[in-house]
């Protein structure tokens, strides 16, 4: 009898060129699905970038915030602002924000508070406004501070908030939640001037959105003066990307931000 494990058996010989036969049949097969995955890949990639549609808006955000120093441990912060495209130049959304914060300890603060909107819409400074619809935001606030030297300060600030939109013919509804968070490097340069730098995403959580859970991104920057310690001019720029509610088109909006700062202190020294 012949044994089956001798290498100069033809049987064994037989027998490893048909696995080495099935072997190369199956690189082949992964070479084709993975050339044809890499197409298809490549393709939906163009594709989704054809569909893609960016729209550029200028626009021009005037701002009051006011901060009121209660103790040592309260601060209440108060905001108004106008928000307005120009070129050609209306109206876009009027902001009204109350927030109370209490300091916690080793650079940790807590918030709540409460944001008024009034949407001007359509959301284009071509075309008369038709609808003037109000969205309604109690919001909480986290944030973490700390100094890397005596004049870089990194700021990480997280909000979460419950969206409520006006319905016809009356009444509101709640649309969605909202996560934000912003990571934020300040530099003091002088006691008078800080100068800024921002990252902020906004997410959508448990709400009835389904095709922009990425709801925008906002980066920019900014310069503050403060001639006095309780009032200061800041000019700042940023660039609001904003996904539309079809989950495929785009805002990009170049904003300019004007804001008139005022400090006032009520604790006890």
């Amino acid at each position: 009898m012949v044994s089956i494990f001798n290498f100069n058996n033809p049987y064994k010989k037989d027998r490893v060129y048909r696995e080495m036969n099935i072997f190369a049949e199956i690189i082949t097969l992964m070479k084709k699905f993975a050339l044809s995955f890499t197409l298809l890949f490549i393709l939906l990639v163009f594709q989704s970038f054809a569909q893609r549609t960016i729209e550029k808006q200028n626009l021009l955000w005037t701002r009051y915030l006011l901060k009121v120093r209660i103790s040592d441990q309260y601060l209440f912060r108060h905001e108004v602002e106008e928000r307005t495209y120009w070129f050609p130049w209306r109206q876009h959304q009027v902001v009204l924000r109350s927030l109370l914060e209490r300091k916690l300890g080793q650079g940790w603060s807590v918030g709540g508070g409460f944001t008024y909107f009034q949407h001007s819409l359509p959301n284009s400074p071509v075309g008369e406004v038709i609808q003037k619809k109000l969205e309604l935001r109690p919001q909480l606030e986290l944030i973490y501070q700390q100094s890397i030297t005596s004049k870089l300060i990194l700021q990480h600030r997280y909000w979460y908030e419950w969206r409520f939109f006006q319905k016809e013919p009356q009444g509101f509804e709640h649309v969605a939640n909202r996560v934000r968070y912003r990571l934020e490097l300040s530099y003091i340069p002088h006691p008078k001037i800080t100068l800024k730098a921002f990252d902020e995403i906004h997410l959508h959580l448990a709400s009835t959105i389904t095709s922009n859970v990425f709801d925008q991104n906002r980066v920019g920057g900014s310069i503050i003066f403060m001639p006095e310690p309780n009032f200061g001019l800041e000019l700042g720029y940023l660039n609001w990307y904003q996904q539309k509610p079809s989950g495929k088109d785009f805002y990009s909006r170049n904003i300019t931000r004007i804001t008139l700062h005022h400090q006032l202190k009520f604790a006890k020294k």
